[in-house]
């Protein structure tokens, strides 16, 4: 509802203010030799550092988990002219260049930082890692979901996760409308947010009968519930590339299913997608690319099956919690 829509911007808001003065004040207080460590969430986080960072001629490394406020400009939300976001600019340049390092979660954030903020590096990509540790895929077949709702005979295509700003859920509503025909494939929607409200009022309206709606499940059924699926989706709006990672992709890597990302063609998720020859990109939107691939794999299990073997393959390879904090001390190392 829009009261509770209100209440929750009021909560973020208050939750923001509290955690950025605390953390003003902890690190005015701090007594260690270094202020270490800062990320874009929430926003303005830059700001403290620099700020605590001046003050006590300490230096510090950034991390862009997703960037602010060129989300909100790409979604309409905020105008790139108005001075409340030039002035929001100009603050995140003058922070931004007084860091001492400048970790980014994908690489399409690159282009944007040095274009918007004139930032010469280096960057450190330090990509995402799955929140789920597996040695083997878990099968299809033995997922609690499956036998929860009788999917054993059916083709599940699974969007799991945030239904939030950056992701387009009425797309895939659309693609099962047109795919609504085909009694083998069966859409099941893992998760909630601001998106979800809109994405299950067209499908009641469009009368469909092929989604099932599951809310989040627990951390520790995570595992189960990814496996709950032949093919996992992706999605990231127009414009968004560089913006936001949607972490979601290593879960499903670690899940060893397909994926079929609705994602900006430059973005880390068609990257890394493209890079480990595991699934497919199709621009954001575009309601018959997705359904084409789905009547494309829903004939093809062996090459589905590839696919999800490659994610796996990735997963072990490139993202598993070991090998981020690697990566991450290699970088935080070098400011030492």
């Amino acid at each position: 509802s829009q009261a509770a829509l209100k209440k929750s911007y009021w909560h973020r808001t208050a939750s923001y203010v509290s955690f950025l003065t605390g953390t003003f004040f902890y690190l005015m207080r701090s007594d260690k030799d270094r202020i270490w460590f800062g990320v874009t969430n929430p926003p303005f986080v830059a700001w403290i550092m620099t700020l605590a960072g001046w003050w006590n001629r300490k230096a510090y490394t950034y991390m862009f988990l997703d960037l602010h406020p060129e989300g909100l400009i790409a979604l309409g939300s905020l105008h790139k002219d108005s001075w409340y976001v030039q002035l929001w600019q100009r603050l995140n340049r003058w922070a931004y260049h007084r860091a001492e390092q400048m970790i980014v979660l994908g690489r399409d954030m690159i282009p944007i930082l040095q274009n918007k903020y004139q930032l010469q590096g280096p960057f450190f990509y330090c990509p995402p890692w799955s929140s789920v540790n597996v040695e083997v895929p878990a099968p299809f077949e033995s997922s609690t979901l499956v036998n929860q709702y009788g999917l054993q005979e059916k083709f599940v295509v699974q969007y799991s996760g945030n239904m939030g700003l950056w992701h387009d859920l009425e797309t895939f509503v659309k693609a099962a409308k047109l795919l609504e025909s085909d009694a083998r494939i069966q859409f099941l929607f893992i998760g909630d947010g601001l998106r979800r409200t809109k994405a299950e009022a067209l499908a009641r309206e469009l009368e469909l009968t092929n989604i099932i709606w599951q809310n989040f499940v627990p951390i520790e059924q995570l595992k189960d519930s990814l496996a709950a699926c032949h093919v996992s989706l992706i999605s990231l709006r127009e414009g968004l590339e560089g913006v936001a990672v949607p972490s979601k992709l290593y879960g499903i890597l670690a899940s060893g299913r397909a994926v079929l990302a609705q994602v900006p063609m430059q973005s880390e998720v068609a990257l890394t997608v493209q890079e480990h020859a595991c699934g497919a990109i199709v621009e954001p939107g575009n309601v018959d690319a997705l359904v084409q691939v789905l009547r494309e794999w829903v004939d093809e299990p062996e090459k589905v099956a590839r696919l999800g073997q490659n994610a796996f393959e990735a997963y072990k390879k490139s993202y598993q919690l070991a090998q981020a904090k690697t990566r991450m001390e290699s970088v935080l190392l070098k400011q030492s």
